[in-house]
């Protein structure tokens, strides 16, 4: 192709058309489970809320949930990449993968919220959160049916003679409030630096094509979260039902938490359609020795999603 203004100009909408179609029709997973606060500065605080608020009957005065200091910050991030082509190569038409590799720029934009949400979800074994525990942990605080503080876990761990195997999730998706947290400050954009007489391509003989934008993600709603590494079967599945049904608000009520999806990494995929689509599971005889076919209970209980940004590590 003849380098010149025209011919430049006409690439530019071309690579820009790729770029913002490929960005529009990406289909990312973080949002099933996850609520999007735009920000507009450096950073955003997260104030803790001392308790999901339900509604009561008014007798006397008004019962104020409060919006609490010691919540958390989520700090934005710049994230770019940036795509270079020597003038001879364009001049002598050597890439027609130009338009490609662009739409790699946009697929790794749009995938860049799977990325942050993902890496903070596996990290919630390490980051506190709203409550000052971490996010998944063994001692978050709940209360009796009497209204007494007691403990509570999000944290599934082998039991007995259980292997530890990768961690799978329960979430709880249905309500405003989600668990995590996806935090757009700049969305991302592809700048052409391609004039002739531009650094670049005047003293470098390059052409570039970057891209660049602001986000970042984090922990929300730790009470809309599990983290398991049992085996995934539906004798864990139950007691991680039963766990999350288990938070009460202080007068005693139940929040009435029920998760709506599993998530697992590819390695647990076939556990987890055997466990939610499969007719016919395998359950202990009578003589306690042997397995025979059985209704499969939890058949539809939830939705399954398979995230291949998961860790397959024992353990995650």
């Amino acid at each position: 192709m003849d380098i010149n203004i025209g011919n430049i100009n006409a690439l530019t909408t071309t690579i820009n058309k790729a770029f913002n179609k490929y960005i529009e029709t990406a289909a990312p997973t973080y949002g099933r489970f996850t609520m999007t606060i735009p920000s507009n500065a450096g950073e955003n605080f997260y104030p803790r809320l001392a308790e999901m608020p339900g509604l009561r009957e008014w007798v006397g005065q008004r019962v104020i949930h409060r919006l609490e200091a010691g919540g958390f910050v989520i700090r934005n991030k710049t994230f770019e990449e940036t795509l270079g082509i020597r003038r001879e190569d364009l001049e002598d038409d050597q890439f027609g993968i130009l338009t490609p590799a662009i739409e790699q720029l946009a697929a790794d934009a749009a995938e860049m919220p799977d990325k942050l949400v993902y890496d903070a979800l596996e990290t919630g074994v390490k980051t506190a959160c709203m409550d000052g525990q971490y996010y998944f942990d063994t001692d978050h605080q709940t209360y009796t049916e009497n209204g007494d503080l007691t403990g509570y876990s999000n944290l599934g761990v082998p039991q007995a003679t259980e292997a530890a195997g990768p961690a799978w999730y329960l979430f709880c998706t249905r309500r405003p409030l989600k668990p995590m947290i996806y935090q757009p400050r700049r969305p991302f954009v592809v700048t052409a630096k391609t004039q002739i007489t531009a650094g670049n391509v005047f003293s470098g003989n390059e052409f570039l094509w970057g891209v660049d934008g602001r986000c970042n993600a984090g922990l929300g709603m730790y009470q809309f979260a599990y983290r398991s590494t049992r085996p995934l079967n539906g004798d864990t599945f139950a007691d991680a039902l039963a766990a999350m049904a288990s938070q009460r608000r202080k007068d005693g009520t139940p929040y009435g938490i029920r998760p709506d999806l599993l998530v697992v990494p590819q390695n647990l995929e076939s556990a987890g359609r055997q466990l939610l689509n499969g007719d016919m599971v395998a359950i202990e005889a009578p003589d306690g020795k042997t397995w025979i076919p059985g209704s499969n209970v939890w058949k539809g209980a939830c939705d399954l999603l398979v995230a291949p940004r998961l860790s397959q590590k024992v353990g995650g």
